[in-house]
């Protein structure tokens, strides 16, 4: 007997081959066997659409969407409501009801324990198969008529898991964002974003798996829930890597224009993407930055929380030459200028992006900023205040090591970088 994750690749083999019937018969046997399965209900809709059978495609996705979102696994249920309204534009008219059960404020929303997928390695029983004997439109009857059914489906807890990013906006909102976002659905291999391309949107995994590749080099695999793509996004800056699906996907696309549209007269969605996203920066500096390596995972918690997020504009002075320093400066996104003043006007010193700090060098020594540094384009920047630095300073000898260190390189690429002139204390 094949086992699920078999019988799922001869259906993914099936679709490629443009044989959506052959593709059904497998289906069926992979619901009969597991009625929860709602991927494979989800797949046999998108089968019955591609075979022109719009009514019972629209049966399907009617019911993944009701059962997916009642069992907690709303980003399927996203999925089969973009499916239905590309079928039907009156399906617009459940997003209000969908965004009251998942929006921020909802009594549904809580730490919920929900049935989990199907084991892939688990067999097929040779009873769930399809007879050999069915006609083609035997097959798309029964594939329609089951994926539509509830029967043996259980009844669902009551509380739910949120959804990331969409949760934390408010039914109205969260439904004007729903409705702009776009469904894709990728084959194996297929890539979605491209190293260097414009970053004109951010996405969210809502089935499969995605690998994430930088000049041919992997990164890391990313499974559903998770969100790529918005750095990018935040800072209008080209990708930085490729996303490429590792099999079978549907993913959620927010696309820039679409979400602007959406935000018009709603800033508490601007206002919900940009924490997030800023959010989503921050951990990744705790989790990558060779500067807290010193901590444990919760001490890095901790002092993320200490670091003010501050937005300036190009243009912005952060730190002015001969003024005492105010703190540790990290570039969030975006990039600044460090310059000083010479004889013969400003000489630039570096250029800094993201994941670059600044400032340390004055609190170090106690000596006024010896650079003036200014905002390059419009950035995030995280600020430590001074005191909270120094203490760690003393408190924390790796600390203390790799701000000594990184100060000591800087001296060392002035000195080869600058014709000779009077002792300084470094760049800033």
């Amino acid at each position: 007997m094949p086992t699920r994750r078999e019988l799922a690749e001869q259906v993914d083999d099936a679709l490629l081959a443009h044989a959506p019937v052959d593709a059904l018969r497998g289906l069926v046997s992979l619901v009969r066997s597991a009625p929860h399965d709602f991927e494979s209900r989800l797949r046999i809709g998108d089968a019955l659409a591609a075979l022109g059978r719009l009514q019972q495609a629209a049966q399907v996705f009617a019911l993944v969407l009701s059962e997916s979102s009642a069992a907690g696994h709303p980003l399927l249920a996203i999925v089969a409501l973009k499916a239905l309204e590309a079928l039907d534009p009156a399906a617009r008219s459940l997003l209000p009801s969908f965004a009251t059960r998942y929006a921020a404020g909802s009594a549904a929303l809580g730490r919920a324990v929900r049935l989990g997928r199907p084991d892939p390695s688990a067999p097929v029983p040779s009873e769930a198969w399809v007879p050999v004997a069915w006609s083609d439109a035997q097959v798309c009857d029964a594939a329609a008529a089951l994926a539509a059914s509830r029967e043996g489906l259980p009844a669902w807890p009551e509380v739910v898991p949120a959804i990331p990013l969409l949760s934390e906006l408010p039914p109205e909102a969260f439904a004007n964002v729903l409705g702009s976002v776009v469904r894709r659905t990728l084959a194996t291999g297929e890539t979605v974003v491209r190293e260097g391309d414009p970053g004109d949107a951010f996405f969210l995994l809502a089935r499969g798996r995605v690998r994430v590749t930088r000049a041919g080099a992997s990164l890391a695999t990313l499974e559903e829930g998770a969100i790529f793509g918005e750095m990018a996004l935040l800072s209008a800056a080209p990708r930085a890597a490729t996303v490429t699906a590792a099999e079978p996907s549907d993913v959620l696309i927010f696309g820039r224009d679409a979400l602007t549209a959406a935000a018009q007269g709603l800033p508490v969605i601007a206002a919900a993407l940009e924490r997030f996203m800023r959010q989503r920066l921050v951990n990744r500096l705790l989790d990558t930055h060779p500067m807290f390596e010193p901590f444990d995972a919760g001490q890095r918690v901790q002092l993320g929380s200490r670091f003010e997020a501050v937005a300036v504009s190009a243009g912005q002075v952060l730190l002015r030459e001969g003024e005492p320093g105010s703190g540790l400066h990290v570039v969030l996104h975006g990039s600044v200028s460090v310059t000083r003043e010479t004889p013969h006007g400003p000489a630039t010193l570096a250029e800094l992006g993201p994941a670059e700090v600044f400032g340390e060098i004055s609190l170090l020594e106690g000596v006024p900023v010896t650079a003036t540094v200014t905002a390059s384009v419009g950035s995030m920047v995280l600020v430590l205040p001074s005191p909270v630095f120094l203490r760690l300073v003393e408190g924390v000898p790796g600390w203390r090591r790799y701000f000594e260190e990184l100060a000591e390189d800087r001296r060392m690429d002035q000195r080869l970088s600058s014709p000779p002139a009077p002792a300084a204390s470094g760049w800033y």
